[in-house]
């Protein structure tokens, strides 16, 4: 297992460095974008679960939030569960934006020449999210 979390954390450190240096002309950071790409791909979230997610404050997600909104990517909308929580959404700007980069993502990855063929990607993801469901069980016991 050890050896898996070291190996994960080296892949994630790489792929961060990659995609800020493919995006770096963009100004966006990699947090910013991270949650742009979950807006995208998980709907729209509240600030608190968008919070929750990344194991970090709610108002450190409101900064980020703050300042996608500022650029135009974002919005905030009535949460009909919540009176007091907005939910983020992408804008048409922002669905945009989050395109371009999956855009010179694809063209990078096609440049590396070799990656594990879908099946092997599936597998490496369902041990990932299984060994994430088995941690989030544990600490929901823990609670």
């Amino acid at each position: 297992m050890h050896a898996l979390a070291n190996s994960v954390r080296r892949v994630y450190n790489r792929l961060r460095h990659s995609t800020d240096v493919l995006h770096k002309d963009t100004g966006v950071s990699a947090p910013k974008r991270t949650l742009l790409m979950d807006l995208h791909r998980y709907g729209p979230q509240a600030v608190p679960a968008l919070a929750s997610a990344r194991f970090i404050s709610r108002q450190i997600i409101q900064t980020q939030v703050n300042d996608l909104a500022e650029s135009g990517y974002v919005v905030a909308k009535r949460n009909p569960e919540h009176k007091r929580s907005s939910l983020i959404s992408l804008t048409a700007s922002g669905r945009q934006f989050v395109k371009q980069m999956i855009t010179r993502e694809d063209a990078f990855i096609q440049e590396l020449g070799w990656l594990p063929d879908s099946g092997e990607l599936a597998i490496c993801a369902k041990v990932l999210d299984a060994i994430d469901a088995h941690l989030e069980a544990s600490e929901a016991d823990a609670r």
